[in-house]
């Protein structure tokens, strides 16, 4: 068993320094950065490229067949919730 005065004492600063030392040798040598930046394009890049397509799209249809903004309106919609989809199976996939 310890004593109290081992439970107050701090540890030898060497010990300390090789622990840490350790840990970081045993870190994922990928980073947490880049593998977080990636993550985050694989989020937003479906959700703004679907729904602009989707617009754009839209808008040739409804310049062709005269509708004002019935196809943009629905097509932009359409893509927003298609790249949400898509980001949300992403985030389920690589995110945890």
């Amino acid at each position: 068993m310890s004593s109290p005065e081992d439970l107050l004492r701090r540890p030898d600063p060497r010990e300390r320094t090789r622990r840490d030392v350790g840990r970081f040798r045993r870190r994922d040598p990928g980073g947490r950065f880049w593998r977080s930046l990636a993550l985050l394009g694989s989020v937003g890049w479906p959700i703004v490229g679907l729904a602009t397509g989707g617009a754009l799209l839209g808008r040739l249809l409804d310049a062709r067949a005269g509708t004002g903004i019935r196809f943009t309106l629905m097509l932009l919609t359409l893509g927003t919730a298609l790249g949400s989809w898509v980001a949300y199976r992403a985030l389920r996939r690589n995110g945890g």
